[in-house]
């Protein structure tokens, strides 16, 4: 990735389609802000269930983005840039029998986070699943303090009314 310029204002950055030729700098983001989750989630578990329940989590993920991002995909990606550098991305879904819309991976390149360039991203795709015919958008996202700036991201939107979500581990 390039180097990012970081004094840009959040309406400098433009919110469009993903193009195929915008996957591995989005999975060269997606490796940076992501870097920061698994490291909470090792601290919060300790590193011999993270050893485990963890080893993978980049490699499934990075997969994760490769499929939603497939041709085949029935999800929809939005790519953040600025100064022709993705600095962010967003996927969503939008199931038209419930006419629920979901937010799917998002992620925003560390360099730039905390200028509103997520909340941006997710105002856009709100907008994008009504225009579809969703009534109902939802989010899940980590209650961890790694996951606090997406929260951030997605009450500033305009997202709440959150069902708290736990998930516990033990070694055996």
């Amino acid at each position: 990735m390039k180097n990012l310029d970081c004094s840009f204002v959040t309406s400098a950055v433009d919110v469009r389609a993903f193009d195929p030729t915008d996957l591995s700098a989005m999975q060269a983001l997606r490796r940076a802000a992501f870097e920061l989750v698994f490291r909470s989630f090792r601290d919060i578990v300790g590193p011999e269930i993270a050893a485990c329940a963890f080893a993978g989590a980049d490699a499934e993920q990075a997969k994760l983005l490769d499929d939603i991002c497939a041709t085949q995909s029935t999800h929809h990606v939005r790519v953040a840039v600025h100064g022709g550098s993705v600095v962010g991305f967003v996927s969503f879904s939008v199931d038209v029998a419930t006419r629920v819309g979901e937010v799917g991976l998002t992620a925003v390149h560390p360099d730039v986070a905390g200028r509103g360039i997520g909340t941006r991203m997710v105002e856009e795709v709100l907008r994008e699943m009504k225009a579809l015919g969703a009534v109902v958008a939802t989010v899940g996202t980590g209650g961890d303090p790694s996951h606090a700036p997406a929260r951030r991201a997605y009450e500033k939107a305009g997202v709440g009314s959150a069902i708290p979500s736990v998930y516990l581990y033990k070694a055996l």
